[in-house]
């Protein structure tokens, strides 16, 4: 599959977890449950092929303890949904992205595909 198709299947399984709202892309508004991903980078496998590391964000809630809860609930349909559509989850982790006005809380999670 191409990097725009992985793009397009990645926010599609997104938006089969009930709570979560895939995009292709970062969309210009953003909100809780929001998720995207972010090419991480493309390494040369055995043959001609490339292994594309991906890394998707998903903005949880901007109180600490319900982005807490929010993971407890969502992580494991998260992987299910992204393993469904073909795709290795290696790590989920919750991180602080800098914004402007206040930082935001969200999920980040590692995956591969070829």
């Amino acid at each position: 599959m191409s990097l725009q198709g992985d793009r397009k299947a990645i926010a599609d399984a997104l938006s089969t977890v009930v709570g979560v709202t895939g995009y292709a892309k970062r969309p210009t508004t953003r909100k809780a449950g929001d998720g995207w991903p972010l090419l991480s980078s493309l390494e040369r496998a055995a043959g001609l092929s490339f292994t594309v590391t991906w890394r998707v964000l998903i903005l949880l809630p901007q109180d600490e303890t319900k982005a807490s809860e929010w993971i407890d609930v969502h992580h494991e349909d998260l992987v299910d949904a992204l393993e469904q559509a073909g795709f290795f989850v290696d790590r989920l982790e919750p991180v602080v992205l800098a914004a402007s006005g206040a930082d935001q809380y969200a999920l980040q999670i590692s995956m591969r595909s070829e």
